[in-house]
């Protein structure tokens, strides 16, 4: 996989801009059996950041056009220009959707451009990369690009994701979020049949090893007998429920009989786990100097109290026991081992990037009564980050003032959105009232409720056809 981070975008090139289409983008080289290249360029778009308009049957759908342009100085070697329609979606509700295509290139580098057109929002939106391509080693054995895979499954169709008869779908990061418990991956072995004798056996091993200090680890590791052939292709599947946060590498190699090592590949990915953030607490002489001179007595527990949002509910549960002691020598052990292990690399770092958030949430929705992180608009921004985009409704004679978050994407969901509601009409307090993210408050009667204030039952059909269900829905 070739990647560049725009935007933070982990793991793949992203074009965004406000108000245009947001897209992703991953490249790929493959070889043919004639070792021949080619270059798959996978497309994701965030259908949250598109313009949607029903057909005849009452399903909506995006209409996308794509220009896909391959140069070497000032001449064309391939352009494509298509149009892609969204699957058909029958509510608000609606998920990213996909394309990829495939171009036979000789190896060189080539001057990549790609813009992509919302064709109902007619907004457009482009970029321009650079793609090597490699010429195929004939005398040693060799690996593909490396394509992390989000959904893998038999299929007996024969399309532009199928590959040895399972449809594959990337994954356009490096990043696996707590609700991603496996890496899934795909690669192809070349060319082991002209090494060894066509038909041999040999072996690719699967490990892990901890970016930071080089050391493998033992629980992560994986054998997989394969043939020699031209081509080999690859799925496979590691568990990660149980590695903790982090950068790693995922590396692997091909050995033959002899376990002598045909060739080896280092992937790097981060990984975050809070549900097994359980801290090794450290000795008080072990903490670092620097993270120690950002820790104040006067301030510890209150900054124990801010990892609620971001720590699992055992840990939770933990920090409530230790901020109603009074070992505060303890407490600075346990808050640097969170973020030693939250953030092994640079712990200072995570922590001053979240305390950040920490004062953003208390300085915009903390009350008298509550810090800002206590608030469900402050768990919900220090948990799942800032919001893509707001609508702010603070006054109004027929609702209660109410806020709608959108967040383009959260994990492997997209356009999610969470309504937050002030019935009290005093504090700062906005309750959460309904989401459409699993695990969340979910109220299919939250317009009815935010409509009471001065709405009867009887009229509330006529009611529910204002402002919010047109904000919530668009």
């Amino acid at each position: 996989m070739k990647k560049i981070i725009l935007c933070l975008a982990f793991g793949a090139l992203s074009l965004y801009s406000l108000a245009t289409p947001r897209v992703f983008l991953n490249y790929y080289v493959f070889y043919n059996l004639e070792h021949e290249p080619y270059v798959e360029t996978a497309l994701q778009f965030a259908s949250g950041s598109l313009k949607f308009k029903s057909d005849s049957l009452g399903a909506l759908h995006a209409e996308l056009e794509i220009t896909q342009i391959f140069k070497q100085g000032k001449e064309i070697v391939v352009a494509d220009k298509y149009q892609v329609l969204s699957p058909p979606m029958t509510d608000s509700v609606v998920d990213d959707f996909f394309d990829l295509k495939r171009f036979k290139l000789a190896p060189g580098v080539y001057d990549f451009e790609l813009i992509v057109k919302d064709v109902i929002g007619n907004t457009t939106v482009s970029g321009a990369y650079t793609i090597t391509v490699e010429p195929f080693l004939e005398d040693l054995v060799q690996l593909s690009d490396f394509e992390f895979i989000q959904n893998v499954s038999k299929s007996a169709e024969v399309d532009n994701f199928t590959k040895n008869g399972y449809q594959l779908i990337p994954y356009f990061s490096d990043y696996f979020p707590p609700d991603y418990s496996k890496l899934v991956y795909y690669l192809e072995c070349y060319n082991a049949d002209k090494v060894i004798l066509s038909g041999n056996k040999l072996a690719a091993t699967f490990q892990l090893q901890d970016n930071a200090t080089g050391e493998y680890l033992e629980p992560f590791f994986q054998y997989k007998k394969l043939k020699a052939e031209g081509i080999i292709p690859i799925i496979n599947v590691l568990p990660i429920d149980d590695l903790k946060s982090g950068t790693y590498n995922l590396v692997v190699d091909i050995i033959d009989q002899n376990n002598d090592t045909l060739v080896h590949k280092i992937v790097p990915f981060k990984r975050r786990n809070d549900l097994i953030i359980e801290p090794k607490i450290v000795d008080v002489h072990d903490i670092d100097r620097a993270f120690e001179k950002e820790m104040r007595t006067d301030s510890i527990k209150y900054f124990l109290a801010s990892l609620a949002p971001i720590a699992p509910q055992h840990e939770t549960e933990k920090i409530l026991k230790m901020i109603d002691g009074n070992d505060t020598t303890y407490m600075k052990q346990y808050f640097f081992s969170f973020w030693k292990e939250t953030n092994p690399i640079n712990p200072l770092r995570g922590w001053q990037d979240y305390k950040m958030q920490v004062y953003y949430a208390e300085r915009l929705f903390g009350t008298q009564i509550k810090r800002g992180f206590q608030t469900d608009r402050g768990r919900i921004h220090l948990q799942y980050g800032a919001p893509n985009y707001v609508t702010d409704q603070p006054t109004g004679t027929s609702a209660y003032p109410y806020q709608i978050w959108h967040y383009y994407r959260i994990g492997q969901r997209s356009n999610v959105r969470f309504v937050f509601y002030n019935p009290d009409l005093v504090t700062n307090d906005f309750p959460l009232i309904h989401s459409d993210l699993p695990g969340e408050v979910q109220n299919q009667n939250w317009q009815q409720e935010i409509l009471k204030r001065n709405n009867s039952l009887e009229n509330f059909n006529q009611s529910i056809r204002g402002n919010s269900g047109i904000f919530f829905e668009n």
